[in-house]
């Protein structure tokens, strides 16, 4: 029987392990917590369910949503957005929609920027890729600073892999609602997507070895060294930094974090319908307030919200710099043919749920 390494237990790691079981493979998925899910595994506060930043399935491929599906009954969701504007004083439907500028008390001025824009495929970064699909003040209102304080940044200019968020092609109109053609859900039980992972840890084959502290990789033997001892197998799949599997000899990939605050009020709602989720591009530390009922569909007098802060301390986002995807490609190129490097972490690019089960599906057809 051919044998498996899989490196980290969050979705990812899970999804690979699963496939390459049924595949025929002996897996041995690795993992440094006590449970599986990474970021997406469900907890609870004061008896409601969260997970650490919201978690939902975003994609538009059917199969994809059915393969989910199947192991844990999805739920769907309308997806509406809306960001605080403090120098207006105003919410607004986010991405910038045209039903919002006559609200704004800059409107016409905003109107005189947008019949004057440039092409923005001429655009050479984020910043001007956003000033030139919707203009200058409505890139100071909505995006300028909600990304440098997302990516910690000091200007804009700094982001070239920009076209990464098809948002900012043009001006929203017609519908608020985000993707209403793409299939949008969550985990109908309140334990939103902790059954796919146990389902995928005890699928046939697969053997699970969590709270492990790697001491050590080494790809050439497509193993990594747990208590004194090398775990290998004819595959490795790794689903952390490309880096720390070659210790780091091209540089370290930067990536940001986040602080997550949990603040339960006693309100039955805060957010209003349809909305699920507030931006915030001001001078607050925090980007984005989540109010956790509108995911998981959890009935209390009381409601949580989630508060994220971005942070250094952690590494969850890969940073869209071509100079930085450039180093991680090199990283990629220099693994065996055994060695898959795979899922957000693995690619270093931006990848959700979807994206994440696709890439698996994908790259199992040919083992």
């Amino acid at each position: 029987m051919k044998t498996a390494v899989v490196i980290g237990g969050g979705f990812t790691g899970c999804t690979w392990a699963r496939l390459l079981a049924e595949r025929g493979f002996k897996v041995t998925l690795v993992e440094r917590e006590s449970f599986l899910g990474g970021g997406c595994k469900t907890f609870t506060y004061g008896g409601h369910p969260y997970t650490y930043g919201p978690r939902h399935l975003f994609t538009p491929h059917r199969y994809i949503y059915d393969y989910l599906d199947k192991v844990t009954p999805l739920r769907r969701l309308n997806h509406y957005l809306l960001t605080y504007v403090e120098r207006d004083g105003n919410f607004y439907s986010y991405p910038p929609h045209r039903d919002d500028i006559v609200r704004m008390p800059d409107k016409d001025k905003v109107m005189e920027e947008l019949a004057q824009r440039p092409d923005p495929s001429t655009a050479r970064n984020f910043e001007e890729y956003w000033i030139y699909s919707v203009g200058e003040l409505l890139y100071e209102k909505f995006v300028k600073n909600y990304s440098k304080k997302m990516w910690q940044i000091e200007s804009n200019t700094r982001i070239d892999d920009f076209k990464f968020d098809g948002k900012g092609v043009q001006l929203s109109t017609g519908t608020k609602e985000i993707r209403p053609d793409w299939f949008i859900a969550y985990p109908v039980r309140l334990n939103g997507w902790d059954d796919y992972f146990d389902m995928c840890a005890t699928s046939e084959n697969v053997n699970v070895r969590a709270r492990c502290r790697v001491e050590a990789y080494d790809v050439d033997r497509r193993g990594v060294m747990i208590d004194g001892e090398w775990v290998s197998g004819d595959l490795l799949v790794s689903s952390i930094s490309p880096d720390v599997l070659l210790h780091y000899q091209y540089g370290k990939l930067p990536y940001i974090g986040r602080d997550f605050l949990k603040l339960v009020l006693p309100i039955e709602h805060v957010i209003p319908d349809p909305i699920c989720f507030l931006h915030y591009p001001n001078d607050e530390v925090f980007t984005r307030v989540v109010e956790y009922k509108k995911l998981t569909g959890y009935k209390a007098p009381t409601t949580l919200l989630g508060i994220e802060i971005p942070s250094l301390k952690n590494r969850l986002y890969p940073y869209p710099i071509v100079e930085e995807q450039e180093k991680a490609n090199q990283y990629r190129k220099a693994l065996p043919d055994t060695v898959l490097s795979v899922g957000r972490m693995g690619n270093y690019r931006y990848m959700d749920i979807g994206q994440v089960i696709e890439e698996a599906l994908n790259m199992t057809r040919d083992l």
